[in-house]
C-alpha cells in the first residue's frame, strides 16, 4: 500500500479512537461519579495520540479534536482549544526530543495534561461562576482517576501508529 494512502488511514483511525473515546465519555461515563467526580478521558486520548504523531501532527490533531468538542455543546469545549492544543504539541515535542514512547511516559503526560485541563476549568469556574475554592480538591481526584484510561488508550495508539508507519 502506498504510504499516502497509509498515513490517510491511520489518520482516519486515529479519529475513530478519538471519537469512540468521546462517546465513552459522554455516554457511559456521562452520568456516572466516581468518588463524587466525573472521568475526563479526552486529555489522555489527544496525548497518547500526540506521542505518536510528534508535536506537529499532535498539535493540529489536539486543536481539531478540541474544535469537535467544542461543538458538540461541552462545557470546557472553548478551554479545550487551549489545553488540547498545548498538550498535543508539548506531549509530541517531548516524545520527539527527550522521552521514550512508552507507557510509562504517556501516564506522566497524561497525568500532567489532566491536571491542566481539569485546573484551568477549575480556575474558570472560580473566576466565572465564584466557585467555592474548597472545590480544587477534585482537580488531582478527577486527574488520578482519569489517567487509569491510558494503559487503554496508548497501546491502541500505538498500534494505529505502526499502521502509518509511525
Amino acid at each position: 500500500m502506498n504510504q499516502h494512502y497509509r498515513s490517510i488511514l491511520m489518520w482516519a483511525l486515529y479519529a475513530v479512537l478519538f471519537l469512540f473515546t468521546m462517546l465513552l465519555q459522554t455516554v457511559v461515563f456521562g452520568h456516572l461519579r466516581v468518588w463524587g467526580v466525573k472521568l475526563n478521558l479526552l486529555p489522555v486520548a489527544v496525548v497518547c495520540i500526540a506521542m505518536r504523531a510528534g508535536h506537529e501532527g499532535g498539535g493540529l490533531f489536539g486543536l481539531l479534536a478540541a474544535l469537535v468538542w467544542q461543538f458538540t455543546g461541552a462545557d470546557d469545549g472553548s478551554l479545550a482549544l487551549i489545553s488540547f492544543t498545548l498538550c498535543g504539541i508539548l506531549a509530541g515535542w517531548l516524545c520527539d526530543a527527550v522521552c521514550a514512547r512508552r507507557l510509562a511516559v504517556s501516564l506522566a503526560l497524561s497525568l500532567a495534561a489532566l491536571v491542566l485541563h481539569e485546573g484551568a476549568a477549575f480556575l474558570m469556574k472560580f473566576y466565572l461562576e465564584s466557585a467555592d475554592i474548597s472545590l480544587i480538591r477534585w482537580v488531582p481526584l478527577t486527574a488520578l482517576l482519569s489517567v487509569l484510561a491510558c494503559p487503554v488508550l496508548y497501546p491502541l495508539a500505538k498500534t494505529i501508529g505502526k499502521v502509518g508507519g509511525c
